[in-house]
C-alpha cells in the first residue's frame, strides 16, 4: 500500500478509535488495515474524514451528558432557594436570551426578530406607570371625593387600601413575583403619605391645629422609620432607599416649622448628614462582616453595596450642602449671636468629618480626604468668624488667613519632613487637610491681593504723570496692614515648609520640590519686607533705598560666590530688583541713580557668572544679565535727555550710543573664551535700542537719516568680524536708506543723479570681490549696489506722470533680469524682475481699472481661475515629460 495513503490512517488511529465504525467491533493498537469482522477498509481519506466525523459525534454526546447533570445541579439549587427573595436571573444579567415562545424575544428558535427592549425592562415599565396611576387615582380620591363619605367611609376606605397594599407584598414573592411585589409596597408607603393628609384634613384628634411643618416633620420621620423596617421585615428592596430619602425631610421642616434661619437649616442637613452616615457604618459593618442573611435582607450583595453607594452620595450631598450654607451665614455674621450660633452647624461638620476621616476605615480614600477637607473648612471658618467679632474692621480676611496657615503648617510638616516611600504615604494621609487649608490660605491671598497690587504699583501710577507731564505732584504712599499680614503669613508656611524640607533631605539642591519651595518663599517673602516700611509710613526714599541696597547686596554676594547654588539667592535678586526698579519711576533722580546703578551691577554680575568653568545655570543668569545691562543703560540714557529738557529725537541719540557701545562691549566678550553666549545676549539688546532709537527719530527725517547713517556704519564695522560678515547687508541697506531720506529732504525730483554713481562703484567693488572670494554669493556683491539706483528711481516713478523715466527703468530692469538668467545669479534676477513687474503694474493700472470697470465682477475671477488651471496642467506635463526622459535615459543603461 502506498505511503499516501498510510498516512490518513495514521492519523486517523491517532484519535480516540473506541471500535469499528460499521460493526463496533474492537480495533487493536497498532489498528489494522481492514476490519477483523467486517473487512471494511480503514485506510485513505475517506477512512479519515470518517473517523473525523465518529470522534466529534462522540464529544458531542459527551458534552451533552454534562449539561444534563449540570440542568440537574442548577435545579436543585434554585429548589433549594425557592422561598428565598428572587435576585436578578443569571441569563438576563448575563445578556444571555431568557427562554420564551418562539418568536417571543425569548431563546426559540433562530433567527427571530430582535427586540429593543427586555422583557424584563417591559415588566418594570408596567409596574411604574400602574403604580404612578393608583397614586395619583388615589390622591384624587382623597382630595376630590374626600366630602362624600362621612368619617368612618373615609377612615375605612384609606385604611382597607393601605392595609391591602402593604400586606400583598409578602403572597406576591411567594409567587415569585418580586418586582410586582416591590410596586406594590411603593403605592402603600405613598398611600401613608396620603392617610396623614388625610387624617389632618378631617380634623382627626385635633391634628388640623398643628402646624403645617410641624405635623409634616413629625409624619415624614415616622414613615421614614416605617419604611426602613418593613422594607427590612418583608425583605423588600425599594422600602429601604425610599425611608432613607424620606430622611432627608424631617430636619428641614422641623427647622421650618421653628421658624429658623440658615444656620438652622445648615444644621438640620448637617445633623441628618451624620445620622446617614451613622447608618451607613452600620451597613457597612455588617456587609464586610460577612453576614449572609443581612446581605438577603437587603436583596442580595448587589443590593447591598447599591444602598451603601447610595447613603454615601446623598449623606455627602446633604453634609456639603449644609456646610455651603452654615459657611455663608458665618461669613455674612455681623454680631457675636450670630457667629456663636454658626457654630452649632460648623462644629457638627469638624466632627463628622474627623470621624469619617479617621473612624471609618471602610470608606474610600478620597471621601475620607473630603471628608478631612470639609472639617478643616469648617474649623478655619468658625475660628475666622469668630475672631472677626474680636478684631477691628478691616481685619477679617486675616482672622481666616491665621487658622488656615496655622493648619497648612500642621498638615504640611510631616510630608515636608519625609523622603522617598515614606512620603508619599505621609503625604497622602494628609492631602485632604493640606489641599482644604491650602486652598483657604490661598482665597485669602486672592482677596487682599488688590490692596497689594495697588501699594506695589502707586509709584509707577505716579510715576506717568511725572514723566509725560513733567509735574510733579503730591502723592502719599499707603498701606493697610491687613493685607500685609496674610502676605506676611503666606511667606510664613513657605517658610516653614522649606526648612523642614531642607532638613529631610540634607542636600536640597538636588530636590526639586526643596528649589521650588525656596523660591516661592522669596518671591513671597521679598515683598512682604519691602512693604513693610509703607505700611509703617515711611518716606518714598527710604523704602526706595531699601529696596535697591538689598537688590545690590543680593548682587554683590552673587559676583563674591558664582559657584554657590543660585537659589534662593537668584529669585531674591530678581524680585528686589524688580520692585526697586518699578518704585524708582516715582522720581526721575531716582531713575537716574536706579536705574545707572543696576546696569553696571548686571554688567558685572554677568562678567563674573559667563566664566568658562561656571555651571549652566550661572551661563544662563549670565546672558539674562548681561542683555538687562544693555536695556538698562539704554533706559538710562533715555531718562538723562529727558531730564534735561532734549527732544526726543536728539534723546534717541542717547540710546544710539548706549546701542554703539553695546556693540563694542559685544566685540570683546566674543573675543573672550567662554563667552559667546553672553556676547549674542549683548548683541541683541543692542539691537532693540538702536531699533527704539529709530523709531524715536521717525516723525524727525533730519535726525533720522543722520541715526539711519551712524547704524549703517556701526552695521559695517560688525562686519569686520568673522562671524558677522552678513552684518554688511544691514549696514549698506541703513546708508542706502539714508541717502534716500537726505534726498527727499533736499526736494530732489531726479535720484538717479545721485545714486548712479554710488551704484557704480558698488557694483565695481562688489565685481572684484567676488572675483577674489570665489565663495562670494551675489547678494553680497551686487545687491546693495543694484538696490542704490533702483529702488529709489521705482518710488519716483509711481509720482511722475511721464512715460521716459517708467520706459527706461523697464529696460533696465529687462537688462538686469536677462544678465541674472544667463549668469545664474539670484540679485539681478530678482530685483530686475521684481521691479520689471512693479513697472508693468504702473503702467498697466489705469487701462486695468477702465476694463474691470466694464467687464462683469466674475470675469476677473474666471480668467484667474482658468489661468491657475493652464498653469497647474502645464507644470504637471512637463513633469510627466521629465519623469519619462529620465526613464528613457536610465534604460540605456
Amino acid at each position: 500500500m502506498p505511503v499516501a495513503e498510510n498516512a490518513p490512517h495514521t492519523r486517523a488511529m491517532r484519535l480516540e478509535s473506541p471500535g469499528c465504525p460499521d460493526c463496533g467491533t474492537p480495533l487493536g493498537s497498532p489498528p489494522p488495515l481492514r476490519c477483523g469482522h467486517c473487512r471494511l477498509p480503514l485506510t485513505g481519506p475517506d477512512a479519515f474524514a470518517l473517523w473525523q466525523v465518529t470522534n466529534e459525534l462522540s464529544a458531542l454526546d459527551a458534552r451533552r451528558r454534562w449539561l444534563a447533570t449540570r440542568h440537574g445541579e442548577l435545579l436543585a439549587a434554585l429548589r433549594a432557594r425557592r422561598d428565598a427573595p428572587a435576585e436578578v436571573p443569571v441569563a438576563a444579567s448575563a445578556g444571555l436570551p431568557m427562554p420564551g415562545p418562539v418568536g417571543e424575544g425569548g431563546g426559540g428558535a433562530v433567527g427571530t426578530s430582535r427586540r429593543e427592549f427586555s422583557a424584563p425592562s417591559a415588566r418594570t415599565a408596567l409596574l411604574i406607570v400602574g403604580g404612578v396611576l393608583v397614586v395619583v387615582a388615589a390622591l384624587v380620591f382623597t382630595v376630590v371625593s374626600w366630602g362624600r363619605l362621612g368619617i368612618g367611609g373615609r377612615a375605612a376606605v384609606l385604611l382597607a387600601l393601605t392595609a391591602c397594599a402593604l400586606t400583598l407584598p409578602r403572597p406576591l414573592r411567594r409567587r415569585q413575583l418580586t418586582a410586582t411585589a416591590e410596586a406594590a409596597a411603593a403605592v402603600g408607603l405613598a398611600l401613608v403619605l396620603l392617610d396623614g393628609y388625610a387624617a389632618r384634613e378631617a380634623g382627626l384628634g385635633g391634628l388640623d391645629r398643628v402646624g403645617t411643618a410641624g405635623y409634616w416633620a413629625v409624619l415624614t420621620a415616622l414613615t421614614a422609620v416605617g419604611a426602613a423596617a418593613y422594607g427590612w421585615w418583608q425583605r423588600l428592596r425599594l422600602p429601604l432607599p425610599a425611608g432613607f430619602l424620606l430622611a432627608r425631610l424631617p430636619g428641614l421642616l422641623a427647622a421650618a416649622a421653628l421658624g429658623g434661619t440658615a444656620e438652622d437649616y445648615a444644621t438640620a442637613l448637617t445633623v441628618t448628614a451624620v445620622v446617614d452616615f451613622a447608618v451607613l457604618y452600620v451597613l457597612a459593618a455588617r456587609t464586610a462582616a460577612g453576614h449572609t442573611g443581612f446581605r438577603d435582607r437587603l436583596g442580595g450583595e448587589r443590593a447591598a453595596n447599591g444602598l451603601v453607594m447610595g447613603a454615601r452620595a446623598v449623606g455627602g450631598g446633604g453634609a456639603v450642602l449644609g456646610g455651603v450654607l452654615a459657611v455663608a451665614y458665618a461669613v455674612s455674621a455681623t454680631s457675636p449671636a450670630e457667629v456663636v450660633r454658626s457654630w452649632i452647624p460648623l462644629g457638627v461638620l469638624v466632627l463628622l468629618g474627623t470621624g469619617l476621616r479617621f473612624g471609618f476605615r471602610a470608606l474610600p480614600f478620597a471621601l475620607r480626604s473630603g471628608a478631612e477637607g470639609v472639617a478643616v473648612v469648617a474649623f478655619i471658618v468658625a475660628v475666622g468668624a469668630g475672631l472677626g467679632c474680636l478684631t477691628p474692621a478691616g481685619w477679617a480676611v486675616p482672622g481666616y488667613a491665621a487658622p488656615a496657615a496655622l493648619l497648612a503648617v500642621c498638615a504640611a510638616v510631616p510630608a515636608a519632613a519625609a523622603t522617598g516611600d515614606a512620603a508619599r504615604v505621609t503625604a497622602g494621609k494628609a492631602v485632604g487637610g493640606l489641599v482644604a487649608a491650602s486652598a483657604v490660605l490661598l482665597l485669602t491671598g486672592v482677596l487682599v491681593l488688590p490692596d497689594l497690587a495697588h501699594a506695589v504699583l502707586q509709584p509707577v501710577a505716579h510715576g506717568v504723570a511725572v514723566w509725560f507731564t513733567g509735574h510733579a505732584s503730591s502723592w502719599s504712599w499707603q498701606l493697610a496692614f491687613p493685607p500685609l499680614v496674610v502676605l506676611w503669613l503666606v511667606a510664613a508656611v513657605l517658610a516653614t515648609v522649606a526648612v523642614l524640607r531642607f532638613r529631610a533631605v540634607g542636600d536640597p539642591h538636588t530636590d526639586r520640590p526643596a528649589s521650588a519651595l525656596k523660591t516661592a518663599q522669596a518671591l513671597t517673602a521679598v515683598p512682604a519686607l519691602l512693604l513693610l516700611p509703607v505700611a509703617l509710613g515711611l518716606p518714598y526714599p527710604w523704602v526706595l533705598a531699601a529696596a535697591a541696597v538689598a537688590a545690590l547686596a543680593v548682587g554683590v554676594d552673587l559676583v563674591r560666590r558664582p559657584g554657590a547654588a543660585l537659589v534662593p539667592r537668584l529669585p531674591v535678586a530678581a524680585a528686589t530688583g524688580t520692585l526697586a526698579l518699578l518704585w524708582s519711576w516715582a522720581d526721575r533722580a531716582a531713575v537716574l541713580a536706579v536705574w545707572g546703578t543696576f546696569a553696571v551691577s548686571a554688567a558685572v554680575l554677568a562678567h563674573v557668572l559667563s566664566a568658562p568653568a561656571a555651571r549652566p545655570a550661572a551661563r544662563v543668569t549670565a546672558r539674562v544679565a548681561g542683555g538687562f545691562a544693555v536695556l538698562a543703560l539704554g533706559v538710562e540714557a533715555a531718562a538723562s535727555g529727558t531730564t534735561a529738557g532734549l527732544p526726543r529725537h536728539v534723546t534717541a541719540f542717547a540710546v544710539l550710543a548706549a546701542a554703539l557701545a553695546s556693540a563694542g562691549a559685544a566685540a570683546a566678550w566674543h573675543r573672550a573664551p567662554g563667552r559667546h553666549q553672553l556676547s549674542t545676549a549683548v548683541e541683541g539688546a543692542g539691537y532693540v535700542l538702536a531699533a527704539t532709537a529709530l523709531a524715536l527719530t521717525a516723525f524727525h527725517p533730519d535726525a533720522l537719516s543722520l541715526a539711519l547713517a551712524v547704524t549703517g556704519v556701526a552695521g559695517l564695522a560688525t562686519a569686520l568680524r568673522p562671524d558677522r560678515r552678513r552684518a554688511a547687508l544691514a549696514g549698506t541697506a541703513l546708508l542706502i536708506a539714508s541717502s534716500w531720506v537726505r534726498l527727499a529732504l533736499a526736494d530732489v525730483t531726479s535720484p538717479e543723479a545721485y545714486t548712479i554713481p554710488v551704484t557704480a562703484a558698488a557694483l565695481v567693488i562688489g565685481h572684484r570681490r567676488r572675483a577674489r572670494v570665489p565663495g562670494t554669493g551675489s547678494w553680497p556683491a551686487y545687491g546693495a549696489g543694484l538696490s542704490a539706483t533702483v529702488l529709489p528711481s521705482l518710488a519716483a516713478t509711481w509720482t511722475d506722470e511721464n512715460w521716459l523715466r517708467p520706459l527706461l527703468l523697464g529696460v533696465a530692469a529687462l537688462l538686469l533680469t536677462v544678465l541674472g538668467v544667463r549668469a545664474r545669479l539670484q540679485a539681478p534676477l530678482i530685483v530686475g524682475g521684481g521691479v520689471l513687474v512693479l513697472v508693468g503694474v504702473h503702467e498697466l493700472a489705469p487701462t486695468v481699472v477702465q476694463v474691470l470697470g466694464l467687464l462683469p465682477r466674475w470675469v476677473p475671477l474666471a480668467a484667474a481661475g482658468l489661468l491657475l488651471l493652464l498653469l497647474g496642467a502645464t507644470y504637471e506635463k512637463r513633469i510627466d515629460e521629465a519623469r519619462r526622459l529620465r526613464d528613457a535615459v536610465g534604460s540605456m543603461n
